[in-house]
């Protein structure tokens, strides 16, 4: 696999890393992967098992997302997201909105003279705290943690596609920053950016970290 990959324009490591550098990067691995399991089960906890009273209000959201690797060289990957979340008011500033979404990310790329995708999707879970400055507008940040659900290297039908799952890492970490625009009590309009901060490849020592663009549409059901 590392062949393959390697003719995939994979950026080549600047230089090697020392066994200290080694021993550093697989032992945090470790501790995030421990760690991946105890955060999905307290986001679904507090996703599906709030008390739903006047302050929370369950909601769907999707929209377009503009994904890349860190370690790669091409365009992005236009996909998609969506979900469900619930959306719990602190106070007249504070919320508080846990949410569980598909999401379609990756890197195209050119090979040969042609085009390809390496088609990376997740379940994601963020975690988002929403600040409020005004009724209608909102600042968010937190983190997100997703488990890979599929990962394929898509070109055209004399190309074919490749299953490349057992080459990516099956959980990463990220940061989401973002803001919204509340057009109704019930029609939100957002932007975020996630910032990847693990590593989402296995098959060599470049670090590529998922960095993804999102646009879309919240709806709450309830208000």
């Amino acid at each position: 696999m590392w062949k393959k990959f390697n003719a995939l324009n994979y950026k080549e490591p600047a230089h090697s890393f020392s066994c200290w550098h080694e021993l550093w990067k697989s032992t945090l691995k470790s501790i995030i992967m421990k760690n991946v399991t105890t955060i999905l089960s307290l986001a679904v906890v507090s996703l599906f098992f709030s008390n739903v009273h006047a302050q929370n209000a369950v909601g769907i959201k999707a929209g377009l997302s503009f994904a890349n690797l860190s370690g790669f060289e091409g365009d992005s990957r236009i996909s998609g997201h969506g979900g469900v979340f619930l959306h719990h008011t602190i106070n007249r500033n504070w919320c508080f909105q846990p949410e569980l979404l598909f999401s379609g990310e990756g890197q195209q790329y050119i090979l040969n003279g042609t085009e390809r995708t390496l088609a990376l999707d997740y379940i994601q879970v963020p975690l988002m705290i929403q600040y409020y400055p005004a009724p209608h507008v909102y600042f968010e940040a937190g983190p997100q943690v997703g488990v890979l659900v599929s990962a394929q290297d898509k070109g055209d039908e004399d190309a074919g596609h490749l299953n490349v799952k057992d080459d990516f890492s099956t959980a990463q970490v990220a940061i989401g920053l973002g803001v919204g625009f509340k057009a109704t009590e019930q029609l939100i309009l957002y932007g975020r950016y996630n910032f990847g901060l693990t590593d989402v490849s296995k098959f060599d020592n470049i670090v590529d970290h998922s960095r993804v663009g999102q646009i879309g549409i919240a709806i709450r059901l309830n208000h």
